[in-house]
């Protein structure tokens, strides 16, 4: 496993050339990618300049975002409009040597059936991960787990380990797996012993954070969380123990969806979630 930096999880924004200096300076093994500044070296000068470019770096290529318009409230026009630039996206990240990218599932729906939003989401990220696989790169799924966020809509979706797990099943391109959020593992209600049983090449990429103190499971609340090991509420030992045992190698990003982080500097978020990631993996 290794560090690997996305300030926007941490409540921040930054041009990717800073982002990079400040993961060298806090020791950060990667970065999940910027495309758009990387795909502007290509075009006034070359995918080699960009290639060199990322490689003076010295980081890792974490991830890319999914930029396919997918969801239940996308319309057939747009996804089939979305996929062209998401083709470009996909060759450049390859191009760079980034193989993993992700996306979240949204864990309710007021107008889709749990059945109709399975069939929805198996249908439109089928040919999505089919483009993925022909670049050498692996999609990962995020459940979302707190109960909170499924209460007062009219369908549940898939919150846990297990039903996004069937998503990638029934899409059976072979490279689809989890973005596993220990967060959402933990009010998902998984265990330890879970995460031990699953092949690793399913883990396609790690977000780690905190619950809040105070609350059980089923009152967590999805954007309100804290720092990875500030409050001991998920087992973060058990966590980073699963995944060492099953031998992931991969990116881990702090993703806090904390108010103090965000009141921090983009620097001093930085250099909290580096100091919180060595206390937590080590």
């Amino acid at each position: 496993m290794y560090k690997n930096l996305n300030p926007g999880a941490l409540g921040h924004s930054l041009p990717f050339d800073q982002t990079c200096a400040l993961a060298k300076k806090y020791n950060f093994g990667g970065v999940d990618l910027d495309l758009g500044f990387l795909s502007n070296i290509v075009k006034t000068q070359s995918l080699q300049a960009a290639r060199d470019w990322l490689a003076a770096t010295g980081l890792k290529a974490g991830s890319f975002g999914l930029n396919v318009a997918w969801r239940e409230g996308d319309s057939d026009a747009a996804y089939a409009s979305s996929l062209p630039k998401f083709i470009e996206d996909a060759r450049l990240a390859a191009d760079l040597g980034c193989t993993r990218c992700v996306t979240w599932v949204m864990p309710r729906s007021d107008s889709l059936s749990y059945q109709q939003h399975f069939d929805l989401m198996v249908r439109r990220l089928t040919p999505v991960a089919g483009i993925l696989k022909a670049f050498g790169i692996w999609l990962g799924l995020e459940f979302v787990g707190p109960r909170t966020l499924r209460l007062g809509h009219k369908y549940d979706f898939v919150h846990t380990m297990d039903g996004m797990r069937a998503v990638g099943a029934a899409i059976g391109a072979g490279n689809v797996g989890l973005l596993l959020d220990c967060f959402h593992w933990y009010t998902s209600h998984g265990a330890v012993s879970d995460i031990e049983v699953l092949p690793v090449k399913e883990v396609v990429y790690v977000h780690v954070n905190d619950g809040i103190a105070g609350r059980a499971a089923d009152d967590q609340i999805d954007n309100e969380r804290d720092m990875v090991g500030a409050t001991g509420v998920v087992d973060i030992a058990g966590f980073f123990g699963a995944l060492k045992k099953i031998g992931y190698q991969g990116p881990v990003t702090v993703e806090p969806f904390s108010a103090a982080v965000r009141k921090m500097t983009p620097e001093q978020a930085i250099a909290a979630a580096s100091a919180a990631l060595d206390r937590t993996m080590n």
